[in-house]
C-alpha cells in the first residue's frame, strides 16, 4: 500500500468522524421527541422522586430547563449534541499524531468502535458515551499532572460518572492504570490512597443498593416529569426498582450458541487490535515498576476482564461490546503514544500482511471487517449489515421527508 494513504489517513478519519456526527445529529433530531426513544428518556432520570441511581445528569438538565424555560427534551437533545461533538473532537485530537498502518486503520474503523451508535440506534445518545469521553479527558490530564493530582481528578470525574450511570464502575480500572503508570515507586501512602478511593466508589454503589428506587418514587418522579416538563418517563425509569438479581434472571434464556457467537463477534471486530497487541512489547526504558515486572499483555487482559461483568448482568451486549472495545482501543493507543509499549519489529505474527500489498485486497478486507456488519443491541438479535449504508439511507429519508 502507498505510504501516502497512511500519512493522509488522519484526514480521512476526520471526515469519517464528521460524517458520523452529521448522521447522529439528523437521526437524534428526528427521534428525540418520540416516547419510544429510550436514549433521550434515560437522560431525564432525576431525583424528584427521591435519591437513587442514574439521577445526577437528569437532575442538572431538569434544573437547567427550569431556569432557561426551554423544554426538557430540547435541553437533553442539545446536551447530547454537545457530548457527541466533544467526544469526536477529543478522539480526533487523541489520534492525530498516531502513525497509522494497516492494522491501526482496522482498529479505528472497527464496527465495535465509533460507528456502533449509528449502526444500532438503540445505543445512539446513551450515557455510555460519557465513559470514553471522560477517559480521553483523563488522558489529556495525564501529561499535566502527577499521580496525586490524577487521583483528585479521578474522584471528581468518576463521581459524576457513577452518579449518572453505575455501570461505569466496571471501567474504572482503565483510569486506575493511568494513575499507576504515573507512580514511579510504590509505597504505603500511594497504595493506601488507591484503597481509600476504591472504598469511596464502592460506598456509593452500596448506597445505590440501599436507597434503590421504590415503585412509589418512580411514579412520583414520572408524575413530576409529565406535569411540570411535559415529558414522559422512558423504559430506563421503570426498571430503576429492579435488583441486580432481577437483571441477571433476564439472561436466563441464554444458550451456548449465543455465547459462542458473542465471542466470535468480539474477536472478529477486534482482529486488528489483537494482532497489534501481539506485535508489541513493553518499553525496556520505562521507569515504572509495574511495567518492569509484568508483561503488558497480562495487564491489558486483566483490565479487559473487568469489562466482561456487564455481559452477565444485562442483555444489552451490543453496548458492552462497544464500551469494552472502545476502552481497550483507547488504553492501547495511549500506551503507544506515551511509549509505554513499542512495536516489536522482530515479531512475525502479522497474518493479514498479504492483503496490504494491493489496494483491491486492502479495500476488500476493510469492507468485510469494518463496514459489512455490526452487532445488534440485544444478545439474541441477528447481526446487522452494511451499517453506514443503512444509517445514510435513513438520514436521506428523514431529510427528504422534511423538504417535502
Amino acid at each position: 500500500m502507498s505510504e501516502k494513504i497512511y500519512s493522509n489517513f488522519r484526514h480521512y478519519f476526520l471526515g469519517y468522524l464528521i460524517f458520523i456526527t452529521f448522521l447522529s445529529f439528523i437521526i437524534l433530531g428526528s427521534t428525540y421527541n418520540l416516547d419510544t426513544n429510550n436514549s433521550v428518556a434515560e437522560w431525564t432520570i432525576n431525583y424528584q422522586g427521591g435519591f437513587g441511581r442514574r439521577g445526577l445528569a437528569g437532575e442538572l438538565l431538569l434544573n437547567f430547563s427550569l431556569l432557561s424555560k426551554i423544554h426538557l427534551k430540547k435541553i437533553v437533545l442539545f446536551f447530547i449534541y454537545l457530548v457527541v461533538s466533544i467526544y469526536h473532537i477529543f478522539l480526533f485530537y487523541f489520534l492525530r499524531k498516531i502513525k497509522f498502518n494497516f492494522y491501526l486503520i482496522l482498529v479505528v474503523l472497527s464496527p465495535l468502535f465509533v460507528i456502533f451508535p449509528i449502526s444500532e440506534l438503540e445505543a445512539l445518545g446513551r450515557k455510555d458515551i460519557l465513559i470514553p469521553l471522560f477517559f480521553l479527558i483523563f488522558c489529556m490530564l495525564y501529561d499535566r499532572s502527577d499521580h496525586l493530582l490524577l487521583i483528585f481528578y479521578l474522584i471528581i470525574l468518576y463521581s459524576f460518572l457513577i452518579f449518572t450511570h453505575e455501570v461505569s464502575i466496571f471501567y474504572l480500572p482503565y483510569f486506575y492504570l493511568l494513575i499507576i503508570f504515573k507512580i514511579r515507586k510504590f509505597n504505603i501512602l500511594n497504595i493506601l490512597l488507591l484503597i481509600i478511593v476504591s472504598i469511596y466508589f464502592l460506598t456509593i454503589l452500596i448506597l445505590f443498593i440501599k436507597f434503590n428506587h421504590s415503585e412509589f418514587s418512580i411514579i412520583k418522579m414520572c408524575e413530576i416529569l409529565i406535569n411540570k416538563f411535559d415529558t414522559k418517563c422512558g423504559l430506563g425509569a421503570y426498571v430503576l426498582d429492579r435488583s441486580l438479581i432481577d437483571n441477571v434472571k433476564e439472561l436466563g434464556g441464554i444458550k451456548f450458541i449465543d455465547i459462542l457467537r458473542a465471542v466470535f463477534i468480539f474477536l472478529f471486530g477486534s482482529i486488528g487490535l489483537l494482532i497489534l497487541l501481539f506485535n508489541t512489547k513493553k518499553n525496556i526504558y520505562s521507569k515504572n515498576i509495574l511495567l518492569n515486572s509484568i508483561d503488558f499483555k497480562y495487564i491489558f487482559f486483566f483490565i479487559f476482564l473487568c469489562t466482561l461483568i456487564p455481559f452477565f448482568i444485562a442483555v444489552d451486549w451490543g453496548r458492552w461490546f462497544n464500551l469494552s472495545y472502545t476502552m481497550c482501543t483507547l488504553i492501547f493507543i495511549f500506551c503507544l503514544k506515551n511509549k509505554i509499549i513499542t512495536f516489536d519489529k522482530e515479531s512475525k505474527f502479522r497474518p493479514l500482511d498479504f492483503f496490504e500489498k494491493r489496494k483491491i485486497y486492502f479495500g476488500i478486507v476493510l469492507f468485510i471487517i469494518c463496514f459489512s456488519w455490526n452487532p445488534k443491541a440485544i444478545y439474541r438479535d441477528d447481526i446487522g449489515t452494511i451499517p453506514i449504508y443503512r444509517a445514510s439511507a435513513k438520514v436521506f429519508k428523514i431529510i427528504n421527508n422534511f423538504i417535502n
